[in-house]
């Protein structure tokens, strides 16, 4: 079972809201709304109003296709790189998730609900954020970069905005270049709890994967972060990720 959530951003509170689940089944992709969808503000998906109803398709939905750059596109390659994927067949849910799958002026991401790997691990790939707002210095440092760079991430506990805001750091230069993406705090924080963690410092990695130097700031850093997989944690357990058909 191969599956993804789609966030949503209230733009009156910018807070991130689980709303949807896409779940692929042996070719079969299955559509549900999440309890997220009953914020106030959120509008259902077009052609997709009820809901409370499972949608089922043997082909992607509208919704997801259209975040994906076709094959025919030069562009698609050029996004495969970003991602450090070869070219070739690519499971959509998989650049989704890695991408984000984000719009111009688009207030949605899209995040692939990880698996328990045989090393017993959480990973999720990311590309760091708010990268346009770092310092000079921290620019210049974010030039070095390459995949061999091991980077850590500190909760930022007196951070006005959020919080529970992630920074993303260099321990060796000690620069701060942007900060985890903010609707997969409260997961990580979660497991680094669950795993004795009671200070501010993560035990979480973040292994560079890939610096694209001439895209966009938003697709700048590909990394992937690193967890010990705690015992009893689950991703996206919370009330808001439960779906709202009525068939489960």
């Amino acid at each position: 079972m191969n599956s993804a959530f789609v966030i949503w951003q209230d733009p009156e509170t910018t807070m991130w809201e689980p709303v949807a689940k896409l779940t692929e089944l042996h070719g079969v992709y299955i559509f549900s709304y999440t309890r997220g969808a009953l914020h106030k503000n959120f509008v259902p998906f077009p052609r997709m109003s009820i809901l409370e109803k499972e949608y089922i398709s043997h082909e992607l939905f509208p919704f997801f296709q259209n975040r994906i750059i076709p094959e025919r596109r030069p562009e698609y390659y050029t996004m495969l790189s970003w991602l450090d994927m070869m070219p070739g067949a690519h499971d959509p849910l998989e650049i989704l998730g890695a991408s984000g799958g984000s719009k111009k002026t688009d207030n949605f991401r899209i995040i692939k609900v990880p698996r328990r790997t045989l090393g017993n691990e959480y990973r999720l790939k990311f590309f760091i954020s708010g990268i346009a707002y770092i310092s000079d210095a921290a620019k210049r440092d974010l030039i070095s970069l390459d995949s061999r760079t091991l980077l850590s991430c500190v909760i930022e506990d007196k951070n006005k905005a959020d919080s529970n805001a992630i920074a993303v750091t260099n321990p060796a230069s000690g620069q701060r270049l942007g900060y985890y993406p903010r609707y997969l705090n409260e997961d990580l924080i979660r497991a680094n709890r669950l795993l004795g963690v009671t200070g501010s410092e993560l035990v979480t990695q973040i292994p560079v994967l890939k610096v694209n130097l001439n895209a966009p700031e938003q697709y700048r850093v590909f990394c992937e972060s690193v967890t010990p997989w705690p015992d009893g944690f689950r991703p996206f357990e919370s009330d808001k990720y439960k779906s709202l058909a009525t068939s489960e």
